[in-house]
């Protein structure tokens, strides 16, 4: 660091080694590898530095002029309107963040036209426990994977009389620790006749990797579809199931979701399908995303 001695206020330039500091003490310390050093601290206090500033995007200089100035690039001004920075590449101006800043920190996974699947409850039994896949194609654009995560086939416990089975692209297996947000969206169909009792439901379940390399099982949100009808009779084809939740991973965790069998229920027919139609999916996908919010 070189220490360069300045009035109040004042631009010094040290002129061996083309350098210059801005400051508001006496003197002010630039490193070797700068040209330009703003000191922010006066008086124990920090000061901050004002960039050039338009109230509105359509202010800023040569805002979709169809004549760019190549020589302006690297320019950047204040729009106070969104609070924030705007930087010129020599031909537009570009919103700091960009817009596609925001899948850097995120994992979004949907589901192909063909993995439709449903449980049904018959008078005292339910089907199986039934895995939910997503196994469309990571394309970067509708599906994208910025956080490395791993997508599995998963084993899911029968339940009942029934044996344990796989479902393809069902399982998240987490290869970054953090905190993570994690949203699951399914377009469902309902039918039932008669329900006394609460039927198949949807859950998200994390599996947690103990130090002995076995998983401690956690039931993470168990939610339903909005079910139309009276007196257990009726149903819906297309009504949202959704949900959301926090909870911190690390490597080796991983998170499956299902539609969870009632181990007894009370019924004439009661049926949730996880939808997944081409109709569907073109505008209301089954989908899970992972947002990491925190290391």
């Amino acid at each position: 660091m070189k220490k360069i001695s300045t009035s109040l206020m004042l631009l010094i330039v040290s002129m061996a080694f083309s350098q210059v500091g801005i400051s508001k003490n006496p003197t002010v310390e630039i490193h070797n590898k700068a040209i330009l050093q703003v000191d922010g601290k006066y008086e124990g206090k920090n000061y901050g530095m004002m960039l050039p500033e338009v109230s509105a995007p359509e202010n800023l200089p040569l805002y979709n002029s169809a004549n760019p100035d190549r020589e302006m690039a690297g320019m950047m001004m204040f729009e106070k309107t969104h609070a924030t920075f705007y930087s010129y590449d020599g031909g537009k101006w570009n919103n700091e963040p960009t817009a596609a800043d925001f899948k850097m920190k995120q994992s979004r996974f949907l589901s192909n036209a063909d993995e439709e699947t449903s449980v049904v409850c018959v008078l005292l039994g339910c089907g199986r426990h039934v895995g939910l896949s997503f196994g469309a194609t990571v394309d970067g654009k509708q599906s994208y994977n910025s956080l490395n995560i791993t997508r599995e086939t998963a084993v899911v416990a029968g339940g009942g009389i029934y044996g344990d089975k796989s479902f393809n692209n069902a399982k998240f297996v987490i290869n970054e620790a953090g905190v993570y947000d994690i949203y699951l969206n399914v377009p469902s169909k309902t039918g039932g006749a008669v329900s006394l009792t609460s039927g198949p439901q949807y859950q998200l379940r994390a599996y947690l990797k103990q130090s002995n390399g076995s998983y401690n099982e956690v039931k993470l949100t168990t939610f339903f579809p909005d079910y139309y009808g009276i007196l257990g009779i009726g149903g819906d084809t297309n009504t949202a199931a959704f949900t959301t939740t926090r909870i911190r991973l690390n490597p080796g965790d991983y998170i499956v979701s299902r539609i969870h069998s009632p181990l007894a229920t009370v019924s004439v027919v009661v049926t949730l399908t996880a939808a997944a139609n081409t109709n569907i999916a073109q505008y209301y996908p089954r989908e899970i995303m992972f947002t990491k919010v925190s290391d």
